[in-house]
C-alpha cells in the first residue's frame, strides 16, 4: 500500500502527529528515555511495595512530593513578584467585596427610611413606635 505524501495547507501547522522529528529520534535521546523509565519502574516497584505490605502501619511518604508541597505553600514569597495583574487582583478581590456591601447596605437603608418617612411601609411589628 502507497501512501500520498501529505502537503500541509499554506495557512495551517503541519500536526505534530506527522513531524518527523518527533520519530526521527538519536540513540542518545532513546538512551536517555530508556534510563528515565528504569528509573520510573524501579520507583514504582519500590512504591508498590511499600504499598502492598501487609505489616505497614505508617503512611507512605514521597519525599519529591513533601519537597513539592513545601516549595508550593510555605515558601512563595521569594519567588513573588508584584506586578501590576497582581495589584489588580488583590484589590478586586480585597476591596471589591467591601465597598460593593457598603453600596448595597446604604442603598437598602436609605430606600427602607424613605419608605417610613412617607408612611408606605408597613412596620407592624416593630418595638419603638
Amino acid at each position: 500500500m502507497v501512501f500520498s505524501k501529505y502537503k500541509p495547507a499554506p495557512l495551517a501547522t503541519l500536526p505534530s502527529t506527522l513531524d518527523p522529528a518527533e520519530y526521527d529520534i538519536s540513540a542518545e535521546t532513546r538512551r536517555a528515555q530508556a534510563e528515565r523509565l528504569a528509573l520510573r519502574s524501579q520507583l514504582k516497584l519500590q512504591y508498590l511495595l511499600q504499598y502492598n505490605d501487609p505489616k505497614r502501619r505508617v503512611l507512605i511518604e514521597d519525599p519529591a512530593l513533601i519537597r513539592w508541597t513545601n516549595a508550593r505553600t510555605a515558601n512563595i514569597y521569594p519567588n513573588f513578584r508584584p506586578t501590576l495583574r497582581n495589584s489588580l487582583t488583590g484589590a478586586l478581590f480585597g476591596i471589591g467585596p467591601l465597598v460593593f456591601l457598603y453600596y448595597v447596605l446604604t442603598y437598602e437603608r436609605d430606600r427602607k427610611e424613605k419608605l417610613i418617612r412617607e408612611g408606605k411601609l408597613d412596620r407592624t411589628f416593630n418595638i419603638s413606635s
